[in-house]
């Protein structure tokens, strides 16, 4: 019999691993891709340097960093440096979650004081971070980083299936299953249909359901092979359809597509958004996609529909074609300009424009960036997520391993380029009517 003591936390890392905190301040190791046990027993300590012990929960942030809350304390884990970021170690003082996490609740109106601590944490991968804590739990917005209005709410009734109070730990490693764990027991959550679907007990064969290797890496980091298997991934699950090369699964593996190769997508439609393409609106389809490329689209969908309002069609002036050489990330299928974004608030249909709704606007007394969040709050919040979701999963102040944190904000430089682009003014004058997005260097 497979004995251990409480699970305190879980947290699902890049490297395809999942790892499983226990109240003894040791952790155990399952592999994300295969869904299997690798090793248990393994001290804290000595291998998560800064860490003192298990933490409360540990939740993926993006963009190289993770955080583990202690009680009512946090701290900030570093990908590369594998170690805790040295700000937040002694003699410096503890960070608390008072005042660094916005919109936690801290009791005074009679509920749960949050800034006190935090029962379990799970990155969504849509940019939203969802923080658990008795029967209740809020949802954390990356890119405004702070607790999106209207919440705490109870998990039961929305979250169907779930334990309805205590979790004790959650971990999603990108894939089509998240994990939720109360004491022993766990339960698989499927992401795509929104409900439990499996329960059971925890144990070294838990089973974990095989993840695509790369589910957590940013796309400007998937290798070709990952890509092509996250692509893979989502065609079986219906969240897209390729029009060429013919998709064609092999009993060893996938056939068609190549990792190498470029596709067309049709209908022009990923995970329900529609890409349509402003200079010919009834294309349904578009072509030369990079596959690292499509990840990125598959993300974007996944980001910019997270919450309200609901989003239904981003629109673009090109993916897979450019004006350029044929060295060019557009040409290559590396990027998109992003030109607006359509759907309905409320019951109400909408459409933002780049254009119309940013780079036509006058300037803005005393900010380098003229969206107004008091004037066109939506306008804001749509493209400021589509602007942080760029920076988080393609090019952003470097190429590849050469971005570095902290992401670019808005009216800086990097490879995110839109109407009040930071960088050289010849950008900036040629992108009015976008926001540039890519994978890789702009020409090879």
């Amino acid at each position: 019999m497979f004995i251990v003591v409480a699970l305190k936390t879980a947290v699902a890392w890049p490297n395809d691993k999942v790892y499983l905190f226990f109240d003894d301040d040791t952790y155990h190791r399952y592999n994300a891709v295969t869904g299997a046990f690798e090793q248990g027993g393994l001290n804290v300590v000595d291998n998560w340097p800064g860490l003192t012990a298990s933490p409360d929960a540990f939740v993926w942030w993006g963009a190289s960093k993770a955080y583990a809350f202690i009680g009512s304390t946090y701290v900030r884990y570093d990908l590369v440096a594998d170690g805790v970021d040295p700000e937040y170690l002694p003699p410096n003082a503890p960070f608390a979650l008072a005042g660094n996490w916005p919109g936690l609740p801290d009791g005074s109106s009679g509920g749960m004081n949050w800034q006190a601590g935090i029962d379990a944490a799970v990155n969504w991968g849509t940019g939203k971070l969802f923080l658990f804590k008795g029967d209740s739990y809020v949802r954390y917005d990356i890119t405004a980083d702070r607790v999106d209005p209207g919440y705490p709410v109870k998990i039961a009734g929305r979250w169907p299936g779930l334990f309805t109070q205590n979790l004790g730990a959650a971990v999603y490693s990108g894939g089509r299953y998240a994990y939720f764990f109360r004491g022993n027991d766990y339960q698989r959550f499927d992401v795509d249909t929104d409900q439990v679907d499996q329960t059971g007990t925890l144990s070294p064969s838990v089973p974990f359901e095989p993840t695509p290797p790369g589910a957590l890496v940013p796309a400007r980091l998937l290798q070709l092979t990952q890509a092509n298997q996250l692509m893979a991934d989502l065609i079986r699950r219906g969240k897209l359809s390729l029009k060429s090369p013919a998709f064609v699964d092999g009993p060893g593996g996938i056939v068609s597509p190549t990792p190498s190769q470029r596709v067309a997508v049709q209908p022009a439609t990923i995970d329900g958004i529609r890409y349509t393409n402003a200079l010919n609106p009834t294309a349904d389809f578009f072509t030369n996609v990079d596959q690292r490329m499509l990840i990125a689209l598959y993300r974007l969908t996944r980001w910019i529909n997270s919450s309200a309002p609901d989003v239904r069609e981003l629109r673009h002036l090109g993916i897979g074609q450019g004006s350029g050489p044929p060295n060019d990330c557009h040409n290559q299928g590396r990027a998109l300009d992003l030109s607006g974004i359509a759907g309905a608030d409320g019951g109400t249909a909408f459409l933002k424009s780049i254009l119309s709704n940013w780079g036509n606007l006058p300037a803005l007394v005393g900010s380098n960036v003229r969206i107004d969040p008091s004037v066109d709050p939506l306008a804001f919040a749509l493209f400021s997520t589509a602007f942080r979701c760029a920076t988080y999963e393609c090019e952003a102040n470097g190429i590849g391993t050469g971005n570095k944190w902290p992401m670019p904000k808005l009216g800086g430089s990097g490879f995110v380029i839109y109407p009040d682009y930071g960088g050289d003014p010849a950008l900036r004058a040629a992108h009015q009517d976008h926001i540039h997005l890519q994978v890789g260097k702009t020409r090879i």
